[in-house]
């Protein structure tokens, strides 16, 4: 019996309990689990097990067209992640400039911290070795140069690289370099190639977004987010004559 509880009110409550023994298992463990996750238990983590993670560019957010990327590797249009911010507590990042956010640990922490991993998810989507489509769920913060040669964990320092290519850089023949490039159209991105090599250096364009659906005007939309959007951007220009019957639809540049 319970610790301190009346015999005959536990005998009245089973006599009063329909569910079966696999359900009041079922029910045990997650009344367990709830308490252990409202009071801190199980620690702090740095990862992201219950976050909705998307990014999407402000041209896209403008017409409220195109298609926006999930950290899993997951598109949906953008009219879509609208209707989901509604009721989300969304972050905002911001490529040109500084925020508030602790971007640079220096030498002081190896990890990257979560404002990191949510920066590197901006910018390269997943792992950034050329041709590789692992997404940004499943890749590690790579230092440039590495964390064992001197590497500080700093976000103009850190790129997305999934595990084996991770481990692919070295300084002998038949591995991979890495730089964060400093000029050129891909200025801010990751570039790769073999170790020694004086080849060009190669970006992953894999995971970029890419307009992959037909941009389709919102007509209408009662979600925060819309009306957050129409205060602070400009409208999108008006398109050609809808079809009768049907929707107007915009094909991307």
């Amino acid at each position: 019996a319970a610790y301190g509880a009346d015999a005959e009110a536990l005998s009245a409550a089973r006599e009063r309990d329909t569910r079966s023994q696999s359900q009041r298992n079922h029910d045990a463990l997650e009344a367990m689990l709830d308490h252990l996750l409202a009071n801190g238990a199980l620690g702090d983590s740095v990862a992201l097990p219950a976050h909705l993670v998307v990014t999407a560019s402000l041209e896209d957010l403008e017409n409220r067209a195109g298609v926006a990327v999930t950290a899993t590797g997951t598109r949906l249009p953008v009219t879509d992640l609208v209707d989901i911010a509604a009721d989300a507590t969304p972050w905002l990042e911001v490529f040109e400039g500084q925020s508030s956010q602790i971007l640079h640990l220096g030498r002081g922490k190896r990890l990257a911290s979560l404002a990191q991993r949510l920066a590197l998810f901006g910018r390269d989507r997943g792992c950034t070795a050329p041709g590789c489509t692992t997404p940004w769920s499943r890749t590690q913060a790579h230092h440039m140069p590495d964390w064992q040669d001197g590497g500080p964990t700093d976000i103009d320092h850190l790129g997305g690289a999934c595990g084996p290519h991770n481990r692919s850089v070295a300084k002998t023949p038949g591995g991979w370099e890495t730089t964060i490039l400093t000029s050129g159209p891909f200025k801010g991105r990751v570039g790769w190639r073999p170790t020694g090599s004086t080849e060009p250096w190669k970006v992953n364009h894999s995971l970029q977004p890419e307009k992959l659906l037909p941009a389709i005007r919102a007509t209408q939309s009662g979600s925060a987010v819309e009306k957050w959007l129409s205060c602070r951007i400009p409208a999108p220009p008006p398109g050609p004559p809808a079809p009768p019957g049907g929707d107007v639809v915009r094909n991307p540049a």
